[in-house]
């Protein structure tokens, strides 16, 4: 029983770890859009790349090869998925960014209004403003919300992956 990958699978596992390279790469051309259109052609770029790799690579091909080499693609497409998205369209970081932004200690309401750009957050902000409290990512003293040192490290780094990745 052999249990090395076959060449689709092997041509597979290699594109699943191009694909965030292939994102970063896309992120430095500024004429592709928006980070939902960077993902989507990368990921038509690796399975374009998938099925070339298909046709050129010497031997045999096997139906089960080929198809096992879809699951592993598809499986990094998906796990880069959700990386991504957290990144460019995560909610509760995006807050304490806009939080670490303000440069200064603010009200909750305030905080509200920086994020949403004068709107009202409501509940919802309150909902997450617990869960960043919780984790200990922002503290408050005398009503005012201000970053812990946790919270400044994981916002900088959030920031670094963004404009690395083109997101933000």
């Amino acid at each position: 029983m052999n249990m090395l990958p076959g060449p689709a699978q092997a041509a597979a596992i290699c594109l699943s770890v191009a694909l965030p390279l292939l994102l970063l790469c896309y992120a430095r051309i500024s004429a592709i859009g928006g980070s939902g259109r960077r993902f989507r052609l990368g990921c038509i770029s690796v399975i374009a790349l998938f099925a070339i790799a298909c046709i050129a690579l010497p031997g045999q091909r096997h139906l089960d090869d080929v198809l096992g080499g879809l699951f592993l693609l598809a499986t990094a497409m998906m796990l880069c998925y959700v990386l991504f998205s957290l990144l460019a369209w995560g909610f509760t970081l995006t807050l304490l960014t806009s939080l670490v932004q303000a440069g200064h200690p603010l009200t909750s309401e305030q905080w509200a209004a920086a994020y949403m750009q004068g709107g009202d957050l409501g509940a919802f902000a309150h909902n997450r403003l617990k869960l960043l409290t919780g984790s200990g990512l922002v503290m408050t003293t005398d009503g005012k919300l201000a970053p812990t040192a946790k919270g400044l490290a994981v916002a900088y780094v959030v920031k670094l992956v963004r404009l690395s990745t083109g997101v933000g």
